[in-house]
């Protein structure tokens, strides 16, 4: 009996142990049990500030649940403290989504929504916490914190104050109360100083609190003080780089840079695994023209933390800065033996391919990284630079957009936009640009230069004058800002006064090639061409390595006909810049000049085997094959140069004009010359082209009435002048026919247009 027991207990024990295991491997396969592991793995992790390792393990989470809310909302902080806002923001959106009583995210969303500059949308999720929670006190805060950014000032206090009511020892309540009653006019009873002491006071580390008291300190004179607060901040939050920042900051203020360097250097050796520091200090640098004490510090830096890809990166851009590419690239080989597949080294990687003239393998590489990482900003800002250098204005509009959209604060995105909108004369697009960088960037003095330039455009000349006016003032180094300014002076025929407004800009920046270009105008147009030439000479001897004067100086002497010099000047300019395509079209079309055509022809063609998506290099292949007479092959490039850009203006007038003179089909030339006229609405080119159609389909009036205005703009263009001659006698208006006809002939008597002019004048009689 006594065996029998025995043997039913070892049965039993057997059966539980089996049972135990069935439970335990149960749990691991559970997805729920799974997934709040995975989180709970990643929370441990952020609390050891091991936020990249965070990241890793809540992303594994969500990869069993995409729909776990909590998870997202915990991604969405890791980013947060990753530097990464473009990400957090999108995991807290898809947090709401998922959970819209999740009032914490909705708060830290309206935050960042603030922060990114769209406040009407941050007071969406105020809206939304305040139904849910009527007496929520950090939606009563973030509503301040709009009102302040919208400058209610009123509004602001008010609902700040109501939010210390509801909780009156949260430090930084006390805080933005002391920086709101700062602001409103009134004698408000709250005085900043004390308010800022109760937030120190509550929170002793608060890094903003001491930084907050540091500013209202300096601006009353006790820089003792605000560099003691300044310092405390620092102490209290060492992980904080912003911190650090301000603390540097007041040292440059107060013109102690020795000390600026060394809080910054220490930051990046501190916070060298973040991408932040290093710039920090690397930008400190730039502006303080430190380049050799920069490259000697980051090379220190990166030397004792090989494994740190912020500072090896920042080490290659300081290389990259004083033209050191060779060792920039020895960097980025050693970043690409385990950081390939970075989009910062893939930035990198592709900066060097275009100095090694490689830009259609840099496209290509740019192209598929910005497919592996969308939201990556500055991958598709360097997409559209790219793009923009291959002559491929569309797709790099869209990459800007995309930029942009990804982060409507970035400068380079918004700068890019109002590039292109500028170049292809779209005011619309260039004031809109403009006034979206204006209420994130009110001090930033660029954004009021384009939508000056856009008002100016539009004739409205009294808004453009107190933009650049307002340019001048919020940087009165601008050359930009006197360029501007004094176009405009031209143009309201006050030349003695743009005139004096361009020389402070030359005199301001010899760089500055807009205002010294529209002094050498004014120079030849008083037929004082050695002036000219002297002018451009003397920015030369200013600035001998910039490619773009010598670029320039070869224009001028091709203008004086001096087309053997303008061929060794243009020489000059595309050894100081050999990835530019305005060197290269100079030195081709002063090759062409000298009668050296098929050499023109081959620079070009070695050009677009380097760089086989430029359509402007195509471009200039149909235009150099017209010159020669060979209109088959001109069209067949300009065809390809409107395959790779579709709106390209002026392949597409260049074919639309061949098309006509050829007897080809007059509908098709018709639809290219609209679309060169919508890409340059004001050149007299384009106009003259699409009239020239219109008078090929017998709309004469259409082209009278283009042909009209494009000779008042242009009145020595005998193209126009002969075309609208031509029209007229189709109107039957034998008068006005003659006067244009013999303007042609005066305005270049040489011209093929002349002396078509002149073969219809014999027939008039």
């Amino acid at each position: 009996m006594a065996s029998t027991i025995r043997q039913f207990r070892n049965v039993s024990l057997a059966i539980g142990c089996t049972l135990a295991l069935i439970a335990t491997s149960g749990c691991k396969r559970d997805p729920n049990v799974r997934k709040q592991r995975y989180l709970q793995s990643g929370i441990d992790y952020e609390k050891d500030a091991k936020y990249q390792e965070a990241s890793i393990q809540i992303s594994n989470a969500l990869k069993i649940d995409p729909n776990f809310a909590a998870a997202h909302y915990e991604l969405a902080k890791t980013y947060i403290k990753l530097s990464s806002p473009m990400l957090a923001y999108q995991e807290l959106m898809r947090t709401v989504d998922l959970q819209p009583s999740n009032v914490p995210a909705r708060i830290d969303l309206g935050q960042m929504l603030l922060g990114g500059g769209v406040p009407d949308r941050a007071a969406e999720q105020v809206k939304a916490v305040l139904a849910q929670q009527p007496e929520n006190a950090d939606a009563y805060a973030l509503r301040a914190a709009i009102e302040q950014k919208k400058g209610d000032h009123a509004a602001a206090l008010s609902d700040i104050q109501h939010a210390l009511t509801i909780d009156p020892k949260q430090a930084n309540f006390h805080a933005m109360l002391a920086v709101i009653s700062s602001s409103v006019p009134q004698e408000t009873g709250v005085k900043p100083e004390e308010e800022l002491q109760k937030a120190i006071a509550l929170d002793p580390k608060s890094a903003a609190a001491h930084g907050m008291l540091a500013t209202l300190l300096e601006r009353r004179g006790d820089k003792a003080g605000a560099e003691q607060q300044n310092l405390a901040a620092v102490q209290a939050d060492p992980k904080s780089l912003e911190a650090r920042a301000t603390l540097a900051g007041f040292y440059v203020r107060n013109g102690d840079k020795t000390k600026a360097e060394a809080v910054l250097r220490k930051a990046a050796q501190d916070m060298g695994d973040k991408d932040a520091a290093p710039e920090l200090l690397r930008a400190f640098y730039t502006q303080s023209n430190m380049g050799d004490q920069a490259v000697q510090t980051f090379a220190q830096l990166a030397g004792s933390q090989p494994n740190s890809v912020p500072l090896q990166l920042a080490y290659a851009r300081t290389l990259l800065q004083k033209g050191d590419f060779a060792k920039a690239q020895q960097v980025a080989d050693g970043l690409n033996k385990t950081h390939s597949q970075s989009p910062p080294v893939e930035n990198l990687n592709a900066v060097l391919l275009v100095h090694n003239g490689k830009n259609a393998e840099a496209l290509d590489l740019m192209q598929k990284a910005v497919k592996a990482a969308p939201e990556s900003v500055p991958l598709q800002l360097t997409l559209a630079s790219l793009q923009a250098q291959a002559g491929n204005t569309g797709a790099a509009e869209t990459a800007f957009h995309e930029a942009a959209r990804l982060d409507p604060s970035s400068l380079e995105a918004q700068g890019g936009l109002a590039l292109i909108s500028s170049r292809r004369g779209d005011s619309t697009l260039l004031a809109q640009v403009a006034n979206n960088t204006i209420s994130l960037h009110p001090d930033y003095a660029p954004a009021y230069l384009w939508r000056g330039t856009a008002e100016a455009n539009q004739d409205q000349t009294e808004q453009a004058e107190a933009d650049f006016q307002t340019a001048m003032k919020k940087d009165p180094n601008s050359a930009l800002a006197y360029a501007e300014l004094g176009q405009l002076r031209l143009k309201q025929q006050r030349v003695a006064e743009g005139r004096v407004l361009l020389e402070q800009a030359v005199e301001k920046d010899p760089n500055a090639t807009q205002a010294l270009n529209l002094l050498v105008g004014l120079d030849l147009g008083a037929k004082q061409t050695d002036k000219a030439l002297a002018r451009v000479q003397a920015a030369i001897a200013r600035s001998p390595n910039n490619g773009i004067l010598y670029n320039d100086l070869a224009v001028l002497q091709m203008g004086t006909r001096d087309f053997n010099g303008a061929v060794e000047t243009a020489k000059t300019a595309m050894r100081l810049d050999p990835n530019s395509i305005d060197a290269v079209q100079t030195y081709s079309q002063a090759l062409a000049a000298v009668g050296q055509s098929d050499q023109a022809i081959g620079i070009w063609e070695k050009w677009v085997s380097a760089h086989p998506t430029d359509a402007r290099a195509f471009t200039m292949l149909g235009t150099l094959e017209e010159a020669k007479g060979d209109s088959a092959k001109a069209a067949g490039y300009y065809k390809k140069a409107l395959q790779i850009a579709p709106n390209s203006p002026v392949a597409a007038n260049n074919l639309a004009y061949l098309m006509v003179e050829n007897g080809d089909s007059v509908d098709v030339a018709l639809s290219y010359a609209q679309t060169a006229h919508r890409g340059m609405p004001k050149s007299t080119s384009t106009a003259d082209t699409l009239a020239w159609v219109y008078y090929h389909k017998a709309a004469y009036a259409s082209a009278r009435d283009l042909l009209e205005d494009a000779v008042k703009t242009e009145p020595n263009n005998a193209s126009a002048q002969y075309h609208l001659g031509m029209t007229y006698l189709k109107l039957n208006d034998k008068a006005n026919a003659q006067l244009h006809l013999k303007a042609a002939q005066t305005a270049d008597p040489s011209s093929k247009s002349a002396q078509e002019a002149g073969k219809a004048l014999a027939q008039l009689g």
